[in-house]
């Protein structure tokens, strides 16, 4: 079975979309074969790996409401070994199109299963949107572990313990197998005070890994978003492609 990431946060523009992106990238630079799964309607990881989510065949809200599995509408990128499970706007709507009745909170992890995409993968990342709500609780109930891009500022930390309440719920109530595998800080700029108390303060907190990798604040990982191609190819040489190449070393060291 693949190895399950889902990147959550409560807040958006905290790096989620961009870490999912290039770690998956960097995971599949190293012979990785890798799975992402766009679960948030805003479509952001489909079009940051160069799909246009208004021009595709079939997506994850066709998969959940039955209308394609997931081998149907998984898609090959243009990278080696990493492929995309996309969405479009219309997943905000597939909610209310399911019938109502138990293991709604599961389709997701049942979809993958049943065609053995689950199996075919080395790993699955899951880009998540920035709630609590239907399709998050899907990602987390099909996945192993969750990682929390975690920005250097007062709102991100503060939202940590939804997050944390969230990951606790879905694990009494749906996934018992399901961890934290850490935090990953974004927007990090030592140059600062700020970045480093912060810094200082996560460390504090008992029982949560804190990576190594600091991922910096720089243009070029805005620039891949507009580009739709990931920092280890549209940027190979820089700090930021460093950062996660470095990020996923340590991923492959605890899982």
């Amino acid at each position: 079975m693949g190895i399950g990431i889902a990147c959550m946060s409560g807040k958006g523009g905290v790096g989620k979309t961009t870490t999912t992106i290039n770690l998956a990238a960097a995971l599949a630079e190293r012979g990785r074969l890798v799975l992402t799964v766009d679960c948030d309607p805003q479509s952001n990881l489909t079009s940051g790996l160069g799909l246009n989510p208004y021009e595709l065949r079939s997506s994850l809200g066709d998969v959940l409401i039955g209308r394609a599995t997931a081998g149907q509408a998984i898609v090959a990128t243009e990278w080696a070994n990493l492929h995309l499970l996309p969405a479009t706007p219309d997943l905000t709507a597939t909610e209310a199109e399911l019938p109502s009745g138990l293991h709604r909170e599961t389709l997701l992890r049942d979809a993958l299963d049943r065609d053995g995409t689950s199996a075919a993968y080395d790993f699955i990342l899951y880009d998540t949107p920035p709630n609590f709500g239907f399709h998050t609780v899907n990602a987390l109930a099909a996945t192993n572990y969750v990682l929390i891009p975690l920005q250097m500022s007062g709102f991100a930390v503060r939202g940590l313990k939804e997050v944390l309440r969230a990951v606790n719920l879905a694990r009494s109530r749906l996934n018992p197998e399901l961890q934290v595998l850490g935090m990953v800080p974004t927007f990090v700029n030592l140059r600062t005070n700020f970045s480093q108390q912060l810094l200082s303060g996560l460390a504090d907190l008992a029982g949560l890994r804190i990576f190594q990798t600091l991922i910096p604040p720089t243009v070029k990982l805005q620039e891949t978003s507009l580009a739709g191609v990931p920092i280890v190819a549209y940027a190979p040489a820089s700090k930021a492609a460093a950062a996660y190449r470095q990020l996923a070393e340590e991923v492959l060291q605890v899982v």
